[in-house]
């Protein structure tokens, strides 16, 4: 996994800078795996979160798009300026309105 320079080379240089300047030099010396399995898990930890809360936006978004389709048509507004305001297709806004098979 490659985020933003978080791979375990990075960790490892890290350590390697740290021990180089003799911050925490001992410490790591002597638990360097088990520093770098703590930052990976750290780091995927942050990514799974990440990405959840990246679904979670991108579900209320069109969650809230659905409903500005359903309440336009409501008003009789056409399905073609629906999906226009909602930047869909219109096949979208014909499956999101029960109009179409999914």
């Amino acid at each position: 996994m490659k985020l933003h320079g978080r791979t375990r080379e990075a960790v490892l240089e890290t350590i390697r800078i740290c021990k180089d300047q003799n911050v925490l030099s001992e410490y790591l010396s002597g638990r360097e795996k088990e520093v770098v399995d703590i930052m990976m898990t750290l780091f995927n930890e942050e990514y799974i979160l990440k990405t959840y809360v990246e679904s979670r936006e991108k579900e209320a978004f069109e969650k809230a798009k659905i409903g500005t389709a359903q309440r336009l048509h409501e008003m009789g507004i056409s399905l073609q300026d629906i999906a226009k305001a909602c930047q869909v297709t219109v096949e979208t806004v014909e499956q999101w309105l029960g109009f179409a098979k999914v």
